[in-house]
């Protein structure tokens, strides 16, 4: 029955396309009941080397396509109420090796599930009030630590289940309260084709406040929340306070300093845990033309490691923001080391120069020295012996054709230190892009 529901609610979308968009914006100009929908497609091919092994002789390249399409709609029936949904699939064709390597086929049509479904509430007495409550999206401050409800599925999705409160205040600043629940599995909403994706290690739970405001130029955030993992099969329950800030100081028209830090308390199993992460980003725009770069930047990051001699656990914990903050390709190795996309014991001085050859094409180049601020046990993939992850190249050339079309190519280059086992080999990582939106 809720297939044949969903199938119906496309239909609908589809035909609805065919009706001119200009009755839309009319509607909206007399603040009648609005309806409209949105189409994306992004065209995603991914390929590497040894990623996951660091080993020239181990034959673990891999080549794939990924198919991210996305059908949503959006009813906004006063200036109080919107309803927000969105219906996303992504297809994978595997091209070396040739079977998806979990369900043996080189074609995968994957699920079609709920990446959006929400409502929104506008008070109209207290402007700047407002109630998000379902499915939605969620980046506070730079995503440093709420950024991705759902790890396991990659970019596939990125969705938080849960509320939200805001309150705008008429100094500029705001604050929101959520309060968030990440199953392990998709099991709240109907799935089509359901393939038992996987979400997120363990159910997870968090709420919070994070406050955003400015002092005279400088733009201050302070957050505190709490974040519960629930126990199962062999990983151990854990909670986890965090407390931190993040601020913005801008020097002049042309150089700003960016910094936040967090600390984090709490109990992992039986034991008690701390952890302490935190960056910065000194940036500076030269105002001038081509070949001088657009924006210069050094930076750095800290996120503390467990030390193996002490009783209580010292890693840093990246909460809800495991995603490719700093790096598309280091996220694949993280999985070999810890969890995908586990930030953790490890740190990064790094500088970026930023061009803009044409007017919508800009080329990023970044370099990193990585290390671990803890040694860590001897491993098939881990030293033990060193603290030096290695050096980072990242090259990323984004082109905006037109507001409906975009396309972006990424290449990684990670030559691995003595934190690696010896005679660890470095990778080439490359990712090409197309993004359609209507």
């Amino acid at each position: 029955m809720a297939h044949r529901s969903i199938a119906g609610f496309l239909a609908i979308l589809f035909c609805s396309c065919l009706g001119p968009p200009l009755a839309a914006q009319a509607a909206e100009a007399k603040n009648d009941p609005l309806f409209s929908i949105y189409f994306w497609e992004r065209v995603r091919q991914e390929s590497w080397d040894n990623t996951l092994s660091l080993d020239d002789a181990a034959g673990d390249s891999s080549a794939f396509l990924r198919l991210r399409t996305s059908l949503g709609a959006e009813w906004t029936p006063s200036g109080a109420w919107r309803l927000h949904l969105r219906l996303t699939n992504e297809n994978r064709v595997y091209l070396a090796p040739k079977l998806d390597p979990r369900l043996k086929t080189d074609f995968n049509i994957h699920e079609v599930f709920f990446d959006q479904l929400y409502v929104q509430w506008k008070s109209p007495r207290q402007p700047g009030l407002s109630l998000t409550l379902g499915r939605f999206d969620m980046m506070l401050g730079e995503g440093f630590l709420v950024m991705d409800g759902g790890p396991l599925d990659g970019s596939r999705s990125g969705y938080f289940n849960g509320l939200r409160l805001d309150r705008a205040f008429k100094n500029k600043s705001n604050l929101t309260f959520f309060f968030v629940r990440q199953r392990r599995r998709d099991t709240l909403l109907p799935v089509v084709n359901d393939r038992e994706q996987a979400m997120v290690e363990q159910e997870e739970q968090g709420f919070g406040f994070y406050f955003s405001g400015r002092l005279k130029k400088t733009a201050l955030d302070a957050y505190l929340f709490r974040k519960d993992a629930f126990a199962f099969a062999a990983m151990p329950k854990g909670a986890l306070q965090v407390a931190g800030g993040r601020v913005v100081h801008p020097f002049s028209d042309r150089l700003a300093l960016t910094a936040e830090g967090a600390l984090q308390l709490g109990t992992l199993g039986a034991g008690k845990r701390r952890g302490l992460g935190g960056y910065f980003h000194l940036d500076h725009k030269p105002g001038r033309r081509f070949p001088v770069p657009a924006q210069l930047t050094l930076g750095g990051i800290f996120l503390s490691g467990d030390d193996a001699e002490t009783e209580r656990f010292e890693g840093w914990d990246a909460a809800f923001s495991r995603w490719p903050k700093w790096s598309d390709s280091l996220i694949y190795l993280q999985a070999r080391e810890t969890r995908v996309a586990d930030w953790t014991n490890f740190t990064s001085l790094y500088g970026a120069l930023v061009f803009e050859p044409a007017e919508r094409v800009k080329l990023h180049l970044a370099w990193h020295r990585l290390a671990a601020p803890e040694r860590t046990a001897p491993a098939a993939l881990l030293s033990g012996s060193g603290k030096s992850r290695g050096d980072l190249l990242i090259a990323k050339a984004v082109y905006n054709v037109s507001p409906n079309l975009a396309g972006r190519l990424i290449w990684e280059y990670f030559r691995p230190g003595n934190f690696y086992i010896a005679g660890a080999d470095a990778f080439h990582w490359v990712q090409f892009e197309l993004f359609f939106r209507f």
